[in-house]
């Protein structure tokens, strides 16, 4: 399962460009942001005229999506009891911590491109397989 269209998600404090003329503007998650938004928003953060310098915004971000994963709640079945502790502990660890995993689990947060290296590393190493280890897909920036 995966979206083939990148999703934007937005807090609420994501800041939004709707400066005119600027070249890096097709490219910009800024710049994203407002069109996404259109004129829903009355007040927030913003790129101001004077980040445009000498052609180049100081603040350009570009907009390249990631493949985010959506963890599994079975991601632990195949795991020995002798490696069970272990892994589980370093899972944790790699997604920042006990509540964060928990998040991932419910659905809550999505795992990033580096976190999913690093866990399918952790499970190579310890010589299970990883093509698996994923629910699914989402591109999102």
């Amino acid at each position: 399962m995966e979206n083939d269209k990148p999703i934007l998600e937005l807090g609420a404090n994501s800041t939004i460009c709707f400066l005119e003329g600027c070249t890096q503007a097709a490219t910009c998650i800024h710049r994203l942001a407002y069109e996404q938004l259109g004129d829903t928003r009355f007040t927030g953060n913003a790129v101001h005229p004077s980040s445009l310098k000498e052609g180049q915004c100081v603040m350009y971000k570009e907009a390249k999506p990631q493949r985010m994963a959506k963890a599994s709640r079975h991601l632990f079945d195949e795991v020995r009891m002798k490696h069970y502790d272990e892994i589980h502990s370093r899972v944790m660890d790699i997604l920042h911590g006990r509540t964060t995993f928990y998040r991932c689990l419910r659905g809550e947060r999505l795992i990033d491109e580096e976190e999913q290296r690093r866990i399918r590393q952790l499970f190579a190493h310890y010589g299970y397989p990883t093509e698996q280890l994923f629910e699914g897909y989402v591109l999102q920036y």
